[in-house]
């Protein structure tokens, strides 16, 4: 997906990073950097918390002082004492060791929590490593030489010790240029020189501390308590059983998210009931349910001779309902009111039947991502006959889908194929590579293209430091 323009210059390769959602010349802010009042001690608990973390259960002496104290107090009484933003070093934290999403404690992970005075080639068990061993140390020592040091030589000398300095191009992995636009950005290539590294860093800082938001059609998992909301007119609505959630989705489309980031959305009418539930309101009338829609029967009669049973039946009140629409009437004439996949005999072409209407499925993938709990029954043309062609089946929402012929990727919401501009956004959005879906051209063509999903935080205006 990455294009690169290749100069060489004085027998050197060197390859200009291509311009994408990652600026490696400004990664963050200096005021994200240095904001060390951006969250409370009780913040920064909850924060390990909603995530997971078995740093929220975690312990350690203070170097400062000695005193015995919560992981998450550490952090913020290190920022507090080197004026260092707190959320840098929970981003940091999980950029070298997971330690916020890690669900269990790892000595090794622990031991070398920000990769301080660690570098590529060092043993770990030298005297001049080994002595920044242990998390609370790892923690106030890389703090204190950003602080003392980093810091303290951009403000006398206009760069680190390694030549980093805002406005100055400088090598990266032996092939990028970079020119670092503010202290920040200089700081983070001198404590990583690496480019995936620091790309590592921007994902995790973007997709905890900024204002992304998740697409209509995106399934967000709660890390803590398990629970999934689908995204939906901006809101999020829980699936309150297993049961509505299996039968509108799969568990591939899922993305794991912390609290905070699902309280970015309000809260949404809950999906109680699977689809094609049977419910009878406090009138005695009887619905099912498809989607976001309650089908009422025209009769009890009809019910009946449709073949379901009574006991089949849920007794609801007004509010179970009042988050759903009412759709069309379920009549005599309404074939496969629950749907069914047909396959045409001489053919083998496959359609939708529901409601007396055919859909035809242009691809297999489609019947994996909608139809995978349907079997196929058999039809001839006189079976066929009996139903009106409707419009082609798409996929559903919250699907990654590309074209064998097309390097784009689309993420489908509200209908709408949606593009995902570069590797940087859709790492962004917590999205996997293996999820993603392999159509046809065809099928691509039966949507309307929709607005690229982008990093949508008020962007900041970068100006180069001049020395």
């Amino acid at each position: 997906m990455k294009k690169v323009i290749i100069f060489l210059i004085l027998g050197i390769l060197l390859l200009p990073l291509p311009s994408l959602a990652f600026n490696e010349d400004f990664i963050i802010s200096d005021n994200e950097l240095e904001d060390y009042t951006s969250m409370t001690a009780l913040e920064i608990q909850q924060f390990l918390s909603d995530h997971g973390s078995f740093l929220a259960y975690y312990a350690d002496f203070y170097p400062k002082d000695g005193r015995f104290m919560q992981a998450s107090e550490i952090i913020w009484r290190t920022a507090q004492d080197f004026k260092i933003n707190p959320k840098f070093i929970l981003v940091m934290l999980e950029k070298e060791q997971s330690l916020i999403t890690y669900k269990s404690p790892v000595d090794r992970r622990l031991f070398w929590a920000m990769g301080y005075g660690v570098c590529d080639n060092c043993l770990l068990s030298h005297p001049l490593v080994a002595q920044f061993r242990g998390f609370s140390k790892q923690v106030y020592f890389a703090a204190d030489r950003i602080r003392n040091t980093y810091l303290a030589d951009l403000a006398k000398y206009g760069t680190t010790h390694t030549g980093m300095g805002p406005g100055i191009s400088k090598i990266v992995d032996g092939k990028y240029w970079v020119t670092p636009a503010n202290n920040a950005t200089s700081i983070l290539y001198t404590y990583t020189p690496h480019i995936a590294g620091n790309k590592s860093f921007y994902l995790v800082w973007k997709r905890w501390f900024s204002n992304i938001k998740h697409p209509d059609g995106s399934l967000l998992q709660d890390a803590v308590s398990g629970g999934i909301y689908l995204i939906q007119n901006g809101a999020k609505r829980p699936f309150l059983s297993k049961g509505a959630f299996i039968s509108r989705f799969a568990d591939t489309q899922v993305i794991m998210v912390g609290v905070d980031e699902l309280k970015k959305y309000p809260d949404g009418f809950p999906i109680k009931f699977p689809d094609y539930s049977l419910l009878r309101d406090v009138a005695g009338k009887i619905y099912m349910t498809v989607g976001d829609q309650i089908r009422p029967f025209e009769s009890y009669d009809v019910f009946k001779s449709i073949g379901f049973s009574p006991f089949e039946i849920e007794d609801v009140t007004q509010a179970d309902l009042d988050g759903y629409a009412i759709g069309s009437q379920i009549t005599q004439a309404s074939g496969y009111p629950t749907g069914a996949l047909l396959q045409h005999k001489p053919s083998g072409g496959v359609f939708w039947v529901y409601d007396g209407i055919k859909y035809p499925i242009w691809d297999k993938a489609i019947i994996s991502a909608r139809f995978s709990k349907y079997s196929r029954i058999l039809a001839d043309d006189e079976e066929l006959n009996k139903f009106e062609r409707g419009a082609p089946v798409k996929f559903p929402d919250g699907m990654l889908i590309k074209s064998k012929n097309d390097p784009a990727v689309y993420f489908v919401s509200s209908g709408k194929l949606r593009p995902v501009p570069s590797e940087d956004v859709f790492l962004a959005y917590g999205w996997e590579w293996e999820n993603i879906i392999w159509t046809t051209d065809k099928v691509l063509g039966l949507y309307e293209l929709g607005a690229p999903i982008t990093l949508n935080d008020n962007q900041v205006q970068m100006q180069i430091s001049t020395n």
